[in-house]
């Protein structure tokens, strides 16, 4: 993990509570970058509820979240539908949906922080109920405490079909669990050795699916003793999670994974002890966690906003919901796979290739033409609705504010202006796609 080590190192905590002030306010642009790195979006509501609330509030109705409304509501009912099913298009197409509906985006926002957190894919698991279950762990147990959620996620059957534990019998002990428990889950790399891995293998033999759930196979456990980093023991796969959530390098791990997210690969390195500390103070409880670091002077730094490059689905997910809009989920799955970012279906166990990684000649033809489709109606019905027809430059003036609410630089808003402004004579339909492809396709619009 890249950190700033040219930062100084403050006297005051990195994660001490943000105090507004004239140099760095609570205004439009500290309001935009709280909702953009946690709900990934800001329609105008949420906005002018969120510079009301000051920051304190706001963080604690964004752990929170609001009660579902009737279109979640519904959308959730049908949810037994995808167990039932065998319709990888379905689970897709329910989980965009719910990144477009739920009155919970930070919950939503972390389900795809540990769905590549804990990289699974559904090519080589095949059971769209197992691939289901496991979304549903990250949105029971996302938000609270790290070791119920590892352990329910390894015990799962799309983890066990993922990393091959049910072919990791005693006698001939798989490995991958072992390896991507340790390097990619818990530790991070050089925090163990070699034989470490070998047995942590051992102790996890036995594990198995059945009946589309977790069983011990006693029969096919190792039960002989082994030394996992520094511990000896008759150890087993429940033993193991014990001993490296008691690691300090696993809080380490963790709290640098959050930092990178919320705050972006640029957090100084002793913001990431403290945030550790915390962690481990408070039980590796994620929202406690999350509580003190999205209200710290860390956050709110002006030097961290607009460092991070949208993914596919962050940037959908901002231009969309910001608007109050939506759109056919399978043109959204279609769209983000040609981008790069398939849901349910990560490159490779240590997940996707993230900030400039996202960028390439390929992926940005397709966000430029995905740009200029959310303009037209064909995607999205009352796309003319919710944009209101007062003419060209009342038009782009609402876009501008719904998506950049803190202000563009002068210069370049007068540029827009100067050749969106004056577009009456074109028919309102190309008008508007003229303006989204120009607006979402601005440099600013891909970073948050």
């Amino acid at each position: 993990m890249k950190t700033d080590r040219s930062m100084n190192t403050h006297a005051l905590s990195w994660l001490a509570p943000y105090k507004p002030s004239s140099e760095n306010p609570w205004d439009a642009a500290a309001a935009a970058h709280l909702l953009r790195r946690t709900a990934l979006f800001h329609d105008r509501t949420r906005m002018a509820e969120t510079l009301e609330d000051g920051p304190e509030a706001s963080v604690r109705k964004l752990l929170e979240g609001s009660r579902p409304g009737p279109e979640q509501e519904a959308h959730e009912q049908s949810f037994a539908l995808v167990l039932a099913g065998e319709s990888r298009r379905d689970l897709r197409a329910w989980w965009w949906y719910r990144l477009l509906v739920d009155a919970h985006p930070l919950r939503s926002r972390m389900d795809l922080f540990w769905h590549d957190h804990f990289a699974t894919g559904l090519s080589k698991v095949r059971n769209t109920r197992w691939m289901a279950e496991q979304l549903m762990v990250f949105d029971r147990l996302g938000l609270g405490r790290f070791g119920d959620l590892l352990e329910t996620v390894a015990k799962g059957p799309a983890m066990i079909r993922w990393l091959d534990n049910e072919s990791n019998v005693k006698g001939r002990a798989n490995e991958n669990f072992a390896r991507e428990l340790m390097e990619l889950f818990t530790l991070g790399r050089d925090q163990y050795s070699e034989k470490d891995i070998k047995e942590v293998a051992r102790a996890f033999t036995g594990w198995r699916i059945r009946q589309n759930a977790f069983f011990f196979d006693h029969s096919r456990h190792d039960r002989g003793e082994k030394t996992i980093l520094g511990k000896k023991g008759r150890f087993d796969g429940d033993d193991v999670l014990k001993i490296v959530l008691e690691q300090k390098s696993c809080a380490w791990f963790i709290a640098g994974k959050l930092l990178a997210c919320f705050v972006g690969p640029g957090y100084p390195k002793a913001a990431q002890e403290e945030l550790a500390a915390h962690l481990r103070r408070n039980d590796g409880r994620i929202d406690m966690t999350l509580d003190l670091l999205l209200r710290s002077r860390l956050f709110f730094d002006p030097r961290h906003r607009g460092t991070r490059i949208r993914g596919p689905v962050e940037w959908m997910i901002w231009a969309l919901r910001s608007l109050g809009a939506k759109a056919a989920p399978d043109r959204l799955q279609r769209a983000a796979r040609e981008m790069g970012q398939e849901l349910f279906e990560p490159p490779d166990v240590s997940g996707w290739d993230e900030e400039e990684a996202w960028i390439n000649a390929a992926t940005w033809i397709h966000r430029h033409n995905l740009a200029s489709a959310l303009g037209q109606s064909g995607l999205h019905p009352d796309l003319e609705v919710l944009v209101p027809a007062e003419g060209a430059r009342a038009e782009l003036t609402f876009l501008l504010r719904t998506w950049f609410p803190e202000g563009l630089p002068e210069a370049e808003r007068q540029d827009l202006e100067r050749r969106l402004g004056s577009l009456d004579a074109q028919p309102r339909n190309k008008r508007l796609a003229l303006m989204f492809e120009s607006l979402l396709m601005l440099p600013r619009a891909h970073r948050f």
